[in-house]
């Protein structure tokens, strides 16, 4: 049986499944897969940690797990005409940029810190805070104003270009040293 963390994260693949089709339908469903994810994001490597129950696929699980509710929910939310095709499109570029620079850092191309960084650990964030006034908006129309989700939706985009170019530079940097 997988560790309770793996678990927890495979139940994040699992609302990412449900989510397009809740965002779909509308109300509060999309609210309530939302909690549940951000919640399994948030518990799911501490409690790997803390049990001694790491596993050596969990960090890339997680990651996947991530993209796929992010950017389902985000793209399901562009085709629906919520947020403009720019917000997935950023994320989509910067997790490919990602992919890019931890493929070449696995393969000793480059040092291995240039596909972290703390730019795009804060996309990682506005990613799931723009879905999750998505669904906020879904789940109580008129709560949260217009303004607030244009605001995330920028933000979302300006902060996930912004960790790919700074991948670039850095990248650019390491090669002339």
């Amino acid at each position: 049986m997988p560790p309770a963390a793996d678990l927890l994260t495979l139940s994040r693949l699992g609302l990412a499944v449900v989510l397009p089709f809740a965002l779909m339908r509308g109300g509060s469903l999309p609210a309530a897969c939302w909690v549940l994810a951000a919640a399994s994001d948030y518990v799911d490597g501490p409690l790997a940690r803390r049990t001694g129950t790491p596993s050596r696929h969990g960090p890339l699980l997680d990651n996947l797990a991530d993209i796929a509710f992010v950017l389902g929910g985000l793209g399901t939310a562009a085709a629906l005409g919520l947020v403009p095709w720019l917000v997935p499109g950023a994320i989509l570029l910067a997790v490919v940029d990602y992919a890019r620079a931890a493929f070449e850092a696995s393969r000793g191309m480059v040092p291995a810190r240039l596909a972290r960084n703390r730019v795009g650990h804060v996309a990682g964030v506005l990613n799931y805070a723009c879905l999750g006034v998505v669904c906020a908006r879904l789940a109580w129309p008129g709560a949260t104003p217009a303004i607030v989700l244009t605001a995330v939706e920028l933000a979302t985009i300006a902060v996930n270009v912004a960790a790919v170019v700074v991948r670039m530079v850095a990248r650019t940097g390491a090669a002339r040293t």
